[in-house]
């Protein structure tokens, strides 16, 4: 989970200037404002904050990122940061150094050993962590997050009730309940506002795929932006937006994916002919197609419940959420290509009775109310 703030913005800052001076004067290398020369060529080199339970730095090859737990923003000396900093770049070097063969050493083995050897680091770069997650990571649950979410993932399981009137009931009790918490933090004055942008990783695939597409499409009715990034592993699908907000997103799209799997396999086996990557790939598309559809009508129904001046303020938000974690982004989706016909148009049938079942219930579990998470964009 990254996150993103005005003050962590000012934090990273500071670590950026630190980290640019320790590869100058310590490393050796020649760094320009936002990469660095090695061996001939430039390498970028981004630095983010996040939270995570086990560690407090890490270092991701896939980005060409060190990222810094937020704990040490407020808990940690000048002196442990640099460690901490200089830890990292240690395994950045190393992944320089090994190329491919990167993933597979082990993280503090032999050749990151002989990279802080390298560069004069003692035990207190390369055993940075020793001490320091036991006094540092003593994380205090958010009461509040954590009540109102499983307030909402309590009225979800409902709303899959086979009795029409408490799937109802419950449905809405749920929109309103996310609703009021995005209306109670809104910052009319949103330039001034400091609320933590929180970053969130929802899927991950080789390349873009329609399932790629139908999380996308699906998820910008959450409350969140979903933003397709693109690096030497693959792609990968992330949801910008507040803390809860991403946190129902990331249960979505891991509902979504099973359902989406177990729906294919069902139709396949009603459906010998269709068969084939065009015909599964088709089949997603036309689920996602109808699920949007859904979501979309469903919207309709919600703003007319709140007023056009709450629904402005709360995109406006939204929007300045995700210019602070992308402030260079390209709105882009990747194309469907070709399709089998009778498989998209099976798909959007289906798609528009996707039940929602929360994890607790059986995989096996049937329920005849369609999903009425009518959650707006």
């Amino acid at each position: 989970m990254l996150l993103y703030s005005k003050t962590i913005q000012s934090f990273t800052t500071k670590i950026k200037k630190k980290a640019h001076q320790i590869m100058k004067e310590e490393m050796g290398l020649d760094v320009r404002r936002s990469r660095f020369v090695w061996r001939g060529y430039l390498y970028p080199l981004h630095f983010v904050v996040f939270e995570d339970p086990q560690k407090l730095g890490q270092f991701n090859a896939s980005a060409y990122q060190i990222g810094l737990h937020k704990k040490l923003m407020y808990l940690a000396k000048d002196e442990v940061i640099e460690n901490i900093l200089r830890h990292e770049l240690a395994h950045f070097y190393t992944f320089l150094l090994y190329g491919k063969q990167f993933s597979s050493l082990q993280p503090h083995g032999k050749e990151f050993q002989d990279v802080c050897k390298r560069f004069y680091w003692g035990r207190n770069v390369s055993l940075a962590y020793s001490n320091l997650e036991e006094e540092n990571l003593n994380a205090r649950e958010d009461q509040e997050f954590e009540k109102i979410k499983t307030k909402i993932k309590k009225l979800l399981a409902l709303s899959s009730s086979d009795n029409p009137h408490e799937a109802e009931m419950a449905t809405i009790k749920a929109n309103n309940l996310l609703l009021e918490h995005n209306l109670k933090n809104l910052s009319l004055d949103i330039e001034e506002e400091n609320e933590e942008v929180v970053v969130l990783s929802v899927y991950q695939s080789p390349k873009s795929n329609p399932m790629t597409n139908a999380l996308y499409d699906i998820l910008q009715y959450f409350y969140v932006q979903p933003v397709i990034n693109r690096n030497n592993k693959g792609v990968h699908l992330d949801v910008v937006g507040s803390r809860l907000n991403t946190s129902l997103a990331l249960e979505v799209s891991q509902f979504i994916q099973e359902e989406f799997l177990r729906l294919w396999l069902k139709t396949k086996s009603e459906k010998p002919h269709l068969k084939g990557l065009r015909a599964k790939n088709s089949y997603f598309l036309g689920l996602g197609k109808g699920f949007s559809a859904k979501l979309k009508e469903n919207k309709k129904t919600i703003k007319a419940k709140v007023s056009s001046k709450e629904l402005i303020i709360l995109e406006k938000k939204l929007l300045s959420q995700v210019h602070m974690a992308f402030p260079r982004l390209s709105r882009q989706k990747g194309s469907s290509g070709t399709y089998h016909p009778d498989a998209l148009s099976l798909g959007q049938r289906h798609g528009k009775e996707i039940n929602f079942r929360t994890n607790s219930q059986s995989k096996e579990t049937t329920i005849s109310k369609p999903l009425e998470l009518s959650f707006f964009k």
